[in-house]
């Protein structure tokens, strides 16, 4: 089913609200830079000795170089065991995350006001074309058995509504639905 006439991308996801999602997204854009740094500098003790030879010979073409010495400095005590040699990154990256997870919390009643606006849609077109199926049904005088499209309609209904539902980590759940504009890209 083409749902694009359906739900109108205007009519779904307002400038209004994909201004403020965006908004909440540019917040976490320093801690974002600082979580790419991390997994960027913080070397899996698998590649922590291939990391320092390369520093070495970068540092032999700018002997002069205090910044990366340091960097050897840092890439020779990291964990050398490659079964606890990820541990580092995730001990600095948590706070990051969490923080990130944080300030998209914002972004939850946004995204689930949105999905309503689409649910309501979805159900209007819905009780629409099964009243219609029905009373052709009973006028012709056979029974009632629902066509594709409202198989189609019912799905995305529930769709909808597994979507407003879904919980985030911060209510009590494993792991977050997914950002935003995965949860909205039909209507971005």
């Amino acid at each position: 089913m083409i749902w694009d006439k359906l739900f109108a991308k205007g009519e779904i996801l307002t400038a209004n609200d994909r201004a403020e999602l965006e908004a909440i997204e540019k917040k976490t854009e320093p801690y974002r830079k600082v979580r790419e740094k991390i997994d960027r500098d913080f070397i899996p003790a698998m590649h922590r000795i291939g990391h320092l030879q390369g520093l070495a010979a970068e540092y032999i073409n700018d002997i002069g170089n205090e910044e990366l010495y340091q960097k050897m400095v840092v890439a020779a005590c990291m964990p050398s065991n490659i079964q606890t040699g990820y541990q580092h990154i995730e001990a600095a990256a948590a706070p990051f995350d969490g923080k990130i997870e944080e300030i998209l919390q914002e972004t939850v009643p946004i995204i689930r006001r949105v999905l309503q606006r689409a649910l309501s849609a979805a159900e209007a077109e819905l009780r629409k074309i099964e009243g219609r199926e029905r009373k052709d049904a009973d006028q012709d005088g056979y029974n009632y058995s629902p066509s594709g499209k409202v198989l189609a309609l019912q799905g995305r209904v529930l769709d909808l509504r597994n979507g407003i539902a879904a919980k985030y980590k911060f209510e009590g759940a494993i792991q977050n639905p997914g950002p935003w504009q995965e949860r909205l890209r039909e209507w971005l």
